[in-house]
């Protein structure tokens, strides 16, 4: 296990928006109740304990902020502060001037809103008038000293406008910009999503020159690359996937799966246990074993790229024994 165990934890699926790459399935929203939602902590909490490690909650949905138990699990969360830390993901067209004066006063780690291109490209991904929501939200985040971080999904569709978002980064003084490829759905517009391996080196070129950009204007505004390849522009230390080692997901139903973008259900925690799941699972235990793909071994960096982006590897060939399709090494 390596750093602080985290939970990303989908409190709920209703959301204002429909995204154009949205992760969410078309149908009636689910909606645990908070005597569920507090069973499920109470689970997270006791693994922490047993485990004897810190913990870290992302909490997301669907929208979080549409969740009628979103503000009764913040209390809980600042009951807990010296066992886990805790961060919002969020589209960020909910935080109002009050909101975002409320949320700073549990402390969280950081808030995270999702922006897609220019003003034209995201409000095609995202809905009308999303791009001014968000720069809205940024500036009340800030305001109130909130850590703000900008989450980029790339696709076919909008990877070349990576340099807009982080010129808007800079603009409104965003702490941190960080990017990771679309995940294949399984559905006919994937087509018209998913990246090639040409597309995949150009969109790491244009992260790697975006955060040189930054330094050159010494901006306080920062462009992680710690994902799946992108040690490849950096030189920096290869990113490891860590789902189903220090990291869990848990679903809107319930369900555990490794990861959000890898949908593979261990359990149900309505019905079974987070800690016997995470110790007695099968699917868990192979995550953490030397799933480096054959193809990978002779690489100096498989020790710790492992393959690449393992979700993507999963969702295109149905096993993780493949090299990462955008890998050019």
């Amino acid at each position: 296990m390596v750093g602080q165990f985290v939970m990303q934890w989908h409190i709920g699926e209703q959301c204002n928006l429909r995204c154009l790459h949205c992760y969410q399935e078309d149908h009636k929203p689910v909606q645990l109740s908070y005597e569920k939602l507090y069973d499920i902590l109470e689970q997270y909490r006791q693994l922490l304990r047993k485990l004897n490690v810190r913990g870290h909650i992302n909490l997301t949905g669907g929208e979080p902020l549409c969740s009628p138990h979103f503000y009764k699990l913040l209390e809980e969360f600042k009951k807990d502060s010296d066992l886990y830390s805790f961060s919002i993901l969020t589209n960020g067209t909910l935080i109002t001037e009050e909101v975002a004066k409320r949320i700073s006063t549990y402390n969280p780690e950081y808030v995270q809103v999702s922006l897609e291109g220019g003003r034209k490209t995201n409000d095609y991904i995202r809905g009308k008038a999303v791009y001014s929501k968000v720069a809205q939200a940024v500036k009340y985040l800030k305001k109130y000293d909130i850590y703000t971080s900008i989450s980029f999904t790339a696709t076919k569709l909008n990877y070349k406008e990576f340099p807009k978002v982080v010129r808007f980064a800079k603009h409104h003084k965003v702490d941190n910009v960080w990017s990771d490829r679309f995940i294949p759905l399984g559905d006919e517009k994937d087509i018209d999503l998913q990246m090639s391996k040409e597309e995949t080196s150009e969109y790491l070129q244009l992260m790697a020159d975006a955060r040189r950009w930054l330094k050159m204007k010494k901006s306080s505004t920062n462009v992680a690359m710690y994902r799946a390849l992108q040690f490849q522009m950096t030189n920096d230390y290869a990113y490891r996937c860590t789902a189903g080692d220090s990291l869990l997901t848990v679903m809107e139903n319930a369900d555990l799966v490794p990861c959000r973008r890898m949908p593979i259900v261990v359990g149900n925690l309505l019905e079974d246990d987070m800690y016997y799941l995470y110790e007695n699972s099968d699917i868990l235990k192979s995550l953490r074993e030397d799933t480096t793909p054959e193809d990978c071994k002779a690489c100096e960096h498989s020790h710790f790229c492992k393959g690449g982006l393992k979700c993507l590897t999963y969702a295109i060939y149905g096993d993780l024994n493949h090299k990462d399709v955008g890998c050019n090494i």
